[in-house]
């Protein structure tokens, strides 16, 4: 092959074009080589840019982060040091107050000994007081002893004084003295109800009256009108049935036919029970009918209910209906009866050999124990006392529970108690030997244990009251306001005692217009009292 100017051969050619394809190939083949170490190269540098912003990112958190850590470091430093230092404060703190709680507990050794020895001191000096107290008390307690044994001698003296004047006619003068021994009696806690000041006031007052039935027949039972009215109603062995009202006496019934024993009234009737067995109904100005009992000797007429009387006779018991005017039942008791009592819804049987049983409204008996040796004279059942009284055959007043228990035991009467009655704390008892006696009940005493140790009777003897009315009383009844007695004497008198010191002196004290001049009181007190002026 010939070209312009080249003469050239074909393998020349051929070659070339080898070596030109060669060269291209391995041109091309270095150049993708290339290219591909290029690209590599670059991928190197772009992972080396990539991890050198990475690392200079990790290095600059890391920096920030050594940067917190030392800041942390360093907060964490200030933190140990301060609480370094509030461990050594706490540590002084804790020896300060180690040594405080020393001294502490030393003071409170010193105080708790201090204590002790101002309370063994107090103790002492507390005894030592109530050793004075008790050397006062008895030195002060000796004194009123004296003082009250004292003025009670006084007030005796005072009150014989003042009898004295009254027999004397000196009125004026007795009722000074009268009132003076029961101002010394009451002041100094003495007895106001003394013998001596008794009588004076009595004396004093005049509130002794005595209405004498015409037969001088013996007045066996009294019984005071009901309600206001002042006045009694009472029965003799004659016949007799008497009405005694502001201070007048009228014969109801007058017929010696009947025997009467006992007497029992309300506001419209009066019964009067014969020893016969005749129940006589009255209406204050006349007989109206008679009732016939069973025959027997009947000795006491007692109320059981609002409608119901009961007729107590020594071998017969009978029961009478007020509203019926019949009898409704009777019994025949086991033994002799002496007396009978109710007592809450119960009678109280008492037999004439000491024994006594209790028994229902048909009859039906339960026997009782023995409460006291003897037999059982008068009865009586105070509900507000809640208390048994029984007057003995041989003069002593038993007291008994409602429980069935012994209580005291009254000694003061020498005969056979023929009366007990009961009104304003005051118990008042009749007896054969021509004394009345009154029994102040709140100071009345528990004897019960004296009792079972050595079987001794306790008596409250400052507020027993002997009246001496000179009869045997077989009729007893009190007033309800407690201020009267009424006694029905043997003698066929009827006799107005007046029984409350309080109300006398009341009396007194209005009727006197002046007290003991200067010269009466050195002359019947002494100069050891210092002079008061009673009015």
């Amino acid at each position: 092959m010939t070209w312009k100017g080249f003469n050239i051969s074909i393998m020349t050619v051929v070659a070339i074009v080898a070596v030109a394809i060669a060269v291209l190939v391995a041109y091309s083949i270095g150049r993708g080589v290339l290219q591909s170490n290029y690209d590599e190269l670059l991928d190197e540098i772009e992972d080396l840019k990539a991890k050198e912003k990475e690392s200079a990112v990790v290095k600059r958190v890391s920096q920030q982060m050594e940067a917190i850590a030392y800041d942390q470091m360093n907060l964490s430093n200030q933190q140990r040091d301060r609480a370094e230092e509030q461990s050594r404060l706490a540590e002084a703190n804790a020896a300060k107050a180690e040594e405080q709680s020393r001294l502490a507990q030393d003071n409170a050794q010193r105080a708790q000994q201090q204590s002790l020895l101002a309370e063994r001191n107090a103790a002492e000096a507390e005894k030592a007081a109530d050793d004075a107290r008790k050397q006062r008390d008895a030195a002060t307690y000796a004194k009123s002893i004296s003082d009250t044994l004292s003025f009670r001698t006084l007030s005796r003296s005072l009150g014989t004084t003042s009898m004295a004047k009254f027999e004397s006619n000196e009125d004026e003068l007795g009722r000074i003295l009268a009132y003076s021994s029961w101002y010394f009696a009451d002041k100094y806690k003495g007895n106001p109800y003394q013998k001596e000041t008794f009588k004076a006031l009595m004396l004093a007052t005049k509130e002794f009256k005595v209405y004498t039935i015409p037969r001088r027949s013996a007045v066996n039972s009294v019984m005071v009108l009901k309600g206001q009215r002042d006045g009694c109603v009472a029965v003799t062995n004659y016949g007799e049935v008497v009405l005694i009202e502001d201070g007048k006496m009228h014969m109801l019934l007058q017929d010696n036919n009947f025997d009467f024993r006992s007497v029992w009234l309300n506001e419209r009737y009066v019964y009067a029970l014969s020893y016969a067995g005749d129940l006589c109904v009255l209406d204050y100005e006349k007989l109206l009918t008679t009732v016939k009992l069973p025959s027997d000797h009947y000795v006491k007429i007692l109320q059981i209910d609002a409608s119901t009387l009961l007729c107590v006779a020594h071998r017969t018991l009978v029961w009478y209906d007020l509203k019926t005017k019949n009898v409704i039942n009777s019994v025949i008791p086991s033994k002799k009866v002496s007396t009978a009592v109710r007592r809450n819804n119960k009678l109280l049987i008492f037999y004439t050999d000491g024994t006594y049983v209790e028994m229902d409204g048909a009859g039906n008996v339960t026997p009782m124990k023995k409460f006291a040796e003897g037999v059982v004279t008068s009865a009586l059942h105070v509900e507000s006392e809640g208390k048994l009284f029984l007057g003995m055959k041989d003069g002593d007043i038993v007291v008994i529970t409602d429980d069935d228990n012994f209580f005291a035991s009254l000694s003061g009467h020498i005969a056979q108690v023929t009366g007990l009655t009961y009104s304003n704390n005051t118990l008042v008892s009749s007896c054969y030997d021509r004394e009345m006696l009154i029994w102040y009940l709140p100071k009345l005493k528990d004897t019960r244990a004296e009792r079972n140790k050595n079987k001794s009777k306790g008596t409250p003897t400052e507020w027993l009251v002997p009246a001496n009315y000179d009869g045997n009383a077989w009729g007893l009844s009190v007033s309800t306001k407690g201020i009267w007695a009424w006694l029905g004497l043997s003698d066929g008198r009827i006799v107005r005692h007046c029984i409350s010191v309080p109300y006398m002196s009341k009396q007194v004290y209005s009727k006197i217009k002046r007290g003991l001049t200067m010269e009466e009181w050195m002359q019947y007190i002494g100069s050891n009292v210092e002079y008061v002026k009673i009015k």
